[in-house]
């Protein structure tokens, strides 16, 4: 059994060779001969996916994309298939593959935070996303290296109705990214007590992993509430930056609310730690600078740490939080929630969607645009330079 896992495994990893050296018809032979043997693979994916390469026909995976049918029984997974992602402002696209085995994560249950959802806002604007974290084997394209995308959004993928598949996390690559420049970018922007406070729940060898499942679980939770993001995208309310950057600043909010609603203070707080890693550390580095959505985002976050007296300027030009504790962090966010929680409230009142881009506004003080760029962004150059 151990030798046909490493045959699966070798021919698996082929097919993403075959992809990134654009060996079409040979990934296609290879899927079908997958198909016959592969006993972790489900063979009719395989065979969708053999057929959608052949025919440039990415309709025919959708609705396999959608049940989770690319998932074998015990978890290893193959997507191939064209992804977009955003840089600078402008779409990429580019033949896509990854090969890995999912998390048994299932905290937060689904159910839990429709609840949660409907109990603040009285509805839910569509059925949440799963979110489905993994272990990358090998992988190519867009959702590959320093460059490609560690939290691979549903929507991303080229086929029709894809935003109500699942979002896929990816646990290998978040990791890499984390150990590297992101850890010494937070340590360059806090002083090291606070640094230290953020990056703890990330050194956690045991609970790593599950702080970051959870932490994106809430936020696609975020995204699910009020009118729905899968209505804002079919309605192109995101027409520019500053749209969608609102929008991952209150997903992340939302997601804030929900955890402190279902976790101890403790360990909600240390959720925000995990998501000021995230943005701080990597969101804020961007190659679109100030235009960039999850730049946007994390500006936008900022803002609010200061409106609401959480951190301050040190002597020596670091950010620090005046409560030095994860229900602190918890207190940190409190503007963020309300805000978020308004924000919500009042799109769903609106008559008219065309009344979404005066809603969508917040102002950002020239000071929090100042240290946004002076003490996070350049200071943080040359760590990012040199993946570049």
């Amino acid at each position: 059994m151990s030798f046909l896992l490493i045959d699966e495994h070798k021919l698996a990893k082929q097919v993403i060779q075959n992809i990134e050296q654009n060996e079409i018809a040979i990934a296609v032979a290879n899927l079908r001969q997958q198909a016959k043997t592969s006993d972790d693979l489900p063979p009719a994916w395989l065979l969708h996916t053999a057929d959608a390469l052949e025919n440039n026909d990415w309709s025919i995976l959708s609705e396999g994309f959608i049940n989770l049918d690319f998932i074998g029984k015990n978890g290893y997974f193959s997507i191939v298939a064209p992804y977009r992602i955003n840089r600078q402002g402008q779409g990429h696209v580019a033949l896509s593959a990854i090969y890995g085995k999912m998390h048994g994560n299932q905290e937060p249950s689904i159910d839990q935070l429709e609840h949660l959802s409907r109990e603040n806002f009285g509805t839910l604007g569509q059925p949440i996303s799963r979110n489905l974290s993994f272990t990358e084997i090998a992988s190519c394209g867009n959702v590959s290296g320093e460059n490609g995308e560690a939290f691979i959004v549903p929507n991303g993928w080229l086929f029709p109705n894809s935003i109500c598949g699942p979002a896929l996390n990816n646990a290998s690559q978040q990791q890499r990214r984390f150990l590297g420049s992101s850890r010494e970018c937070i340590q360059a922007i806090f002083e090291p007590t606070t640094a230290n406070l953020l990056l703890d729940p990330l050194e956690d060898d045991i609970n790593s992993d599950r702080y970051r499942h959870i932490d994106t679980q809430v936020h696609e939770a975020g995204h699910a509430s009020g009118l729905g993001f899968n209505l804002k995208i079919e309605q192109n309310l995101f027409q520019n930056y500053t749209y969608a950057g609102i929008e991952e600043w209150r997903a992340d909010s939302l997601g804030f609310e929900f955890a402190a609603s279902i976790l101890p203070a403790q360990e909600a707080g240390k959720l925000i730690a995990v998501n000021f890693c995230i943005r701080f550390g990597l969101d804020a580095h961007r190659l679109g600078g100030m235009e960039d959505v999850d730049v946007y985002a994390s500006l936008i976050s900022l803002e609010h740490l200061f409106q609401n007296e959480a951190i301050y300027v040190t002597k020596n030009g670091q950010l620090a939080l005046h409560n030095l504790s994860y229900p602190g962090l918890l207190q940190a966010v409190e503007l963020h929630r309300t805000q978020a929680l308004t924000l919500t409230r009042k799109e769903l009142k609106l008559k008219h969607l065309a009344g979404f881009f005066y809603l969508y506004q917040i102002d950002i003080h020239p000071s929090t645009q100042s240290i946004f760029q002076g003490l996070i962004i350049d200071r943080c150059q040359g760590i990012w330079s040199q993946l570049q």
